[in-house]
């Protein structure tokens, strides 16, 4: 039966052949299969995480693992990201209703909110200056990806910290850390 023929919503589990070779294998090593696990991770440097759910671990009387599995890539840069912005969602809404309870303002209040209002656009022109198309003539594009990937700062304030710092890769992670 070829996986064409397999109808759809059917709970079948199809194993390649290579993989049924090692499996045959572990047998003959005498390696224990664990049971209730349900997934296994492998963290790589920069938050990348290879996740495999619901997958088949054997170890050795050596203490070593064997996992069976379809590793699938999760980005812990990304989730942090979007539960960050959760929460503020969030904050926002409660902001929001408690605003909503405290309809009747002072002066004081009043004046010291659109201050408030204002220093966030002033923020937010800042911050749309800065990802603009950006001049990186003269710099090395290798020494800026390394600038953002270090310091999760956007390119354009990449390259500004590394003309700062006359090209300086060192004092420029330092100057943006």
């Amino acid at each position: 039966m070829s996986v064409e023929e397999i109808p759809q919503g059917a709970d079948v589990n199809v194993i390649p052949k290579n993989e049924k070779k090692a499996r045959e294998l572990i047998k003959k090593l005498n390696l224990k299969q664990i049971k209730g696990i349900s997934r296994v991770t492998f963290k790589q440097k920069g938050n990348l995480i290879y996740a495999i759910d619901a997958p088949d671990v054997y170890r050795s009387a050596a203490g070593t693992y064997v996992v069976f599995g379809e590793a699938k890539v999760d980005d812990m840069n990304k989730r942090i990201a979007e539960a960050q912005a959760q929460q503020a969602q969030q904050e926002a809404l409660q902001k929001a209703a408690a605003d909503a309870a405290t309809a009747d303002k002072s002066p004081e209040d009043i004046t010291a909110d659109l201050e408030k209002a204002t220093l966030e656009e002033n923020k937010e022109e800042e911050a749309d200056d800065e990802e603009g198309e950006v001049d990186a003539s003269g710099l090395d594009e290798k020494d800026i990806d390394i600038i953002i990937e270090q310091t999760q700062v956007s390119r354009a304030k990449a390259v500004k910290a590394l003309r700062k710092h006359d090209g300086d890769m060192v004092n420029a992670i330092m100057d943006l850390s």
